[in-house]
C-alpha cells in the first residue's frame, strides 16, 4: 500500500465478517462421539462419520473452514446473516465487553518495532457500527502515538484506557519536547539519547504493518471464538473478523 499512519486524519478501519455457529451436541451423545472417534480415523470417516464426515466436506460449501477445527462432539458452520443476526451484531457491538475488547486488539506497544520501549500507538474510536451492505464493521476514530512514561518502564501496564487518560495529558508534551528537563530528572538527555537509538513519532509507520498486525491479533480471538452474539441451549454464533482494512475516512 506504501501510505503511511497519518495522525492528523480520520481513519476508518473496515474489518471483513461472518457469523458462524457452534452446534453443541447434547451431554449423553459426546460419550457415544468419542467412543467412535477412538475406534479409528477410517471408520469415523467411511462408517459412523458417513454423517460426521460428509458434514465437514460439505460445510466447505457454506465457506467455513472451521468445522475441521472443531471438536468431535460440536459442529461449526457458516450461516447467512439474516435481519434477526443483523439485531445480534449491532446489540453486541454496544456492550462495554465487546468495546473494550476492541479497545485493547487496537492498541499496539510498538516495542517490537524498534521503537522506544513503552510506546504504543492506540486508534481512539468515534463510532463502532456494522454495515449489511457488505457485511463489515466499520470504527471510525484516530490513530494517537503514545510516548513512553519513564515511571512506566518496570510496570509496562499500558492498558488502552490509562493510555487514553494520559493522551491529552501527553498531546502538549510532544509539541514542546525540550521542556522535559524541566521535571528536575534529566530528561532530556535521557530522550535523546533514546531517540538516536529507537524510532520516534516522525518515523513512518505503514499503514499495511499496522493492518497486519490487527489481522493477527482479531485471528487469536477468532480461534477462541471469543466475540459471542448470541448463545441457545443447543449452539452459540460468534463474530468472525476475516480481514482488516484501513482507510481514509
Amino acid at each position: 500500500m506504501g501510505a503511511a499512519i497519518s495522525f492528523d486524519s480520520k481513519y476508518r478501519l473496515v474489518l471483513d465478517t461472518e457469523v458462524e455457529c457452534v452446534s453443541l451436541n447434547p451431554p449423553s451423545d459426546a460419550p457415544k462421539k468419542k467412543q467412535a472417534h477412538r475406534g479409528g480415523k477410517g471408520k469415523n470417516e467411511s462408517g459412523s462419520g458417513s454423517g460426521s464426515g460428509s458434514e465437514s466436506e460439505s460445510g466447505s460449501d457454506s465457506g467455513s473452514d472451521s468445522g475441521s477445527d472443531s471438536d468431535s462432539a460440536n459442529k461449526t458452520y457458516t450461516v447467512k446473516i439474516t435481519s434477526e443476526i443483523v439485531s445480534y451484531i449491532r446489540s453486541y457491538l454496544r456492550k462495554t465487553q465487546f468495546l473494550d475488547e476492541f479497545d485493547l486488539i487496537t492498541e499496539i506497544e510498538l516495542d517490537n518495532y524498534n521503537h522506544v520501549p513503552g510506546s504504543a500507538l492506540v486508534f481512539n474510536s468515534d463510532s463502532v457500527v456494522f454495515i449489511t451492505n457488505n457485511q463489515t464493521i466499520e470504527a471510525v476514530g484516530e490513530w494517537e502515538y503514545i510516548p513512553p512514561e519513564h515511571t512506566e518502564d518496570k510496570s509496562k501496564s499500558n492498558s488502552k484506557s490509562n493510555l487514553k487518560s494520559k493522551s491529552k495529558k501527553r498531546r502538549y508534551d510532544n509539541e514542546s519536547e525540550s521542556d522535559a528537563d524541566s521535571d528536575g530528572k534529566g530528561s532530556d538527555g535521557h530522550s535523546k539519547r533514546m531517540n538516536s537509538k529507537y524510532k520516534t513519532k516522525d518515523d513512518d509507520l505503514p499503514v499495511s504493518e499496522i493492518e497486519n498486525i490487527l489481522k493477527e491479533k482479531f485471528e487469536e480471538y477468532n480461534k477462541t471464538r471469543e466475540f459471542i452474539i448470541h448463545e441457545s441451549k443447543n449452539s452459540f454464533l460468534y463474530l468472525k473478523i476475516n480481514s482488516v482494512e484501513i482507510v481514509k475516512a
